[in-house]
C-alpha cells in the first residue's frame, strides 16, 4: 500500500514594516551596484539618423510663439492614439522651453520630410527616436529668448534664465514674457547643439 502525502504550503506573515526593510535594503543594493549596458542604452545610437530624411530639431520648424506668450509646437509625426505625436513630443519641447503647458498649443504639420524629417509613424519609435531631437529643438527656442533678453538688458547670458514662460535677470528680478522677446528672437540663428544646455 502507498501512503500519498501532499505538501502544505507555509504561509508567512509578513509585516509592512519587514516588507519595507527589504524593499529598502534592496533599493540600496541596486542603487549602489553599476549597470553599464542600462546607463549605455540612454547613450546608444537610436537608428534615427538611418531614417530616410533623418531628424530635424530647428525651432525654426518646430516652435512659434505669438505676442500674446501663445506658443505653438508643430506635431510632425501622425497620432496613432497612443498620445506620442500630439502629447508626448510636444511635451518634451515644452518642458525643455520652461513653456506653460496652459498656454501651449499643438499644430499637426503636413506631409513634408524635407522639412520636419522622417515622418513615418509605425514601430511604436517616436518617442524613442525623438525624444532627443526634441529636447534640442525646445532647448534651443528657450537659449534664443534667453539671449535675446540678455541683449535687451545689457547683460551677460549666463545672468539670464528662462522659467515658466518668461525670461528673468537673476540678478535684478527683471522679467520678460516670451511674447514680449518671440519676434526678435525668431530672427537669431538655431545655435548650434553644443552651444545648448538641456534641462
Amino acid at each position: 500500500m502507498t501512503i500519498h502525502t501532499r505538501e502544505i504550503p507555509v504561509i508567512n506573515n509578513v509585516s509592512r514594516r519587514h516588507m519595507l526593510k527589504g524593499m529598502i535594503a534592496g533599493g540600496g543594493l541596486v542603487l549602489a551596484a553599476q549597470f553599464p549596458a542600462v546607463r549605455d542604452a540612454f547613450a546608444y545610437p537610436t537608428g534615427a539618423d538611418a531614417m530616410p530624411n533623418k531628424t530635424v530639431s530647428d525651432p525654426h520648424v518646430f516652435v512659434s510663439i505669438a505676442p500674446d506668450g501663445i506658443v505653438t509646437i508643430v506635431a510632425a509625426r501622425a497620432e496613432m492614439g497612443t498620445g506620442a505625436a500630439r502629447t508626448t513630443l510636444p511635451l518634451i519641447v515644452a518642458d525643455e522651453l520652461e513653456a506653460d503647458w496652459s498656454r501651449v498649443r499643438i499644430r499637426q504639420s503636413p506631409g513634408d520630410e524635407k522639412t520636419y524629417g522622417n515622418q513615418d509613424t509605425d514601430g511604436s519609435r517616436s518617442v524613442r527616436h525623438f525624444i532627443q531631437p526634441m529636447r534640442l529643438c525646445g532647448a534651443s527656442a528657450r537659449t534664443m529668448l534667453e539671449q535675446t533678453a540678455a541683449k535687451r538688458w545689457g547683460v551677460e547670458l549666463a545672468e539670464v534664465k528662462a522659467q515658466n514662460h518668461e525670461v528673468v535677470h537673476t540678478a535684478s528680478g527683471r522679467k520678460l514674457g516670451y511674447g514680449e522677446l518671440a519676434a526678435e528672437a525668431a530672427t537669431l540663428p538655431t545655435p548650434a547643439a553644443e552651444q545648448v544646455r538641456l534641462k
